[in-house]
């Protein structure tokens, strides 16, 4: 598989675009079906990525901000690709890079899948009662775990298969998982006014 992402660039972009479109949307789905449930808070935002919050708060069919970090992304996949191909000559750094792209839409995914399977069987089958509030700084902190346990997930792999592309992955999940620590920090010395009641 590493080797037909690396003869070209367009596998990996059309991957990419598949993986960063579907996130959006499925986090606007999970958004929309917390707040109907009823069951779950969130401090702030559902939206854990500052840049998107405002954008998944309101629900926006087409963000202008995803649109174009969508297409700097995808020309940046391309650059690379051609740059360790042409300059380089070291393909297994355009899968590294690939692999940072890829391998952490692949775990927010998993996540995805999670929530949606949740909101499903509340709303199908109830089970909860009552309601779980989630301050600011513990959403960061959990996420941050999930990273690294994903981050260690991948690691595993890239050392068994020696692949470059696994390697990717982990070094992305780790870094956001490091992210997701400082913000959780930050975000308990300094707690949200505003409490969003309907997540």
């Amino acid at each position: 598989m590493e080797y037909w992402l690396a003869t070209s660039p367009i596998p990996g972009v059309i991957l990419w675009i598949v993986l960063y479109v579907s996130d959006y949307y499925l986090t606007i789905y999970s958004a929309r079906g917390f707040r109907e449930i009823g069951h779950v808070q969130f401090e702030g935002s559902f939206e854990l990525t500052p840049q998107y919050q405002k954008d998944i708060d309101a629900l926006k069919p087409v963000s202008k901000r995803h649109i174009i970090l969508l297409i700097l992304y995808s020309l940046l996949i391309v650059f690379i690709w051609w740059l360790t191909k042409h300059l380089l000559f070291f393909p297994w750094t355009y899968l590294l890079y690939l692999g940072m792209f890829v391998l952490i839409e692949v775990a927010v995914h998993l996540r995805h899948l999670r929530n949606i399977s949740l909101i499903h069987e509340i709303r199908k089958n109830g089970g909860v009662e009552g309601q779980i509030f989630y301050k600011k700084w513990f959403s960061y902190r959990i996420s941050a775990a999930e990273f690294y346990l994903y981050s260690a997930l991948f690691l595993i792999i890239a050392i068994l298969a020696y692949s470059p592309f696994f390697l990717g992955g982990a070094i992305m999940c780790w870094g956001t998982g490091f992210k997701h620590n400082r913000l959780a920090k930050k975000a308990k010395s300094n707690p949200v006014q505003v409490v969003e009641s309907k997540l």
